[in-house]
């Protein structure tokens, strides 16, 4: 009976020691703690309890098995870092697991661009309304396949593109954001080159396409000789030419346009041709 009894004794007290090493579990210290820089390196270190005396690491980050060792450094912004710990011990769950991110810090640039206000102008204003994120106060510049433009509140006459403002807080951290630039596209004018005014009312006027989208027009009508027959600022396809000079009608021939279109924001454009009356 006493050798049963201390046999037994000690059996427990074999299984007591080996519970005394369950549950394993794991925690991920970090080192520099907090949100960092981008492109900062991070340190993960494996705090595991229960671990046993020859455990596994396996570190995960982004999806991706990356590392085998108790610790783990690296410098992918936004990094998803996981931790599977596998031990031999008589735990009934050998396996843990931990996860953690890296944090950075995001420092967040607002503007507004202006609303373009002619067609296909070339260039744009971007106003830099506010910079959040990070530690005030903040510096920043403009980048451009030229120069770098100096910090202002609006930059000004940038040709349509996309450009990276660049901000730097102070504690150093750079963070880049992006400006997209945009303009009114529209279609190019096409003059007719035949009206017919017979009062049927199909082409009884001349009907220029897109004319709309170019307000600031000029139109100029001339005969063979160059005498001019029509002038018309603002011209619209509503009270279109009718083929009349001083209020008689024209007689069945060519004639020859000249439409200036006039921007803010470029060049004055000019487009010329024949334009044949028909009745």
């Amino acid at each position: 009976m006493f050798k049963k009894g201390l046999i037994y004794s000690l059996l427990m007290l074999f299984v007591s020691i080996l519970q005394a090493q369950c549950p394993v579990s794991v925690t991920i210290s970090r080192n520099p703690t907090g949100a960092v820089c981008r492109n900062t390196t991070v340190n993960f270190t494996a705090q595991p309890t229960n671990e046993g005396s020859n455990p596994q690491y396996f570190w995960v980050l982004n999806g991706d098995t990356v590392g085998t060792n108790p610790t783990l450094s690296t410098a992918v912004n936004g990094a998803h870092v996981e931790l599977y710990v596998v031990t031999s011990n008589a735990c009934t769950d050998t396996v843990a697991y931990a996860q953690t991110y890296l944090v950075n810090v995001d420092i967040t640039l607002d503007y507004t661009v202006e609303t373009p206000t002619e067609c296909n102008q070339p260039t744009n204003d971007v106003t830099i309304n506010n910079i959040s994120g990070g530690t005030e106060p903040y510096s920043y510049y403009l980048h451009t396949d030229v120069e770098d433009k100096a910090e202002s509140i609006t930059y000004t006459d940038l040709p349509i593109s996309s450009y990276p403002i660049i901000v730097t807080d102070a504690a150093g951290c750079v963070d880049t954001n992006w400006v997209d630039l945009t303009t009114l596209e529209c279609d190019p004018i096409v003059p007719s080159q035949i009206l017919t005014p017979n009062d049927d009312g199909i082409n009884d006027t001349w009907y220029v396409h897109n004319i709309e989208f170019y307000p600031k027009n000029k139109v100029y009508i001339f005969d063979r000789w160059g005498q001019r027959v029509y002038y018309k600022e603002g011209y619209t396809n509503v009270e279109g030419w009718d083929a009349k000079y001083m209020s008689g009608n024209l007689p069945v021939t060519s004639f020859f346009y000249v439409i200036e279109l006039e921007f803010e924001r470029q060049d004055k454009q000019v487009f010329k041709g024949p334009v044949s009356i028909l009745r």
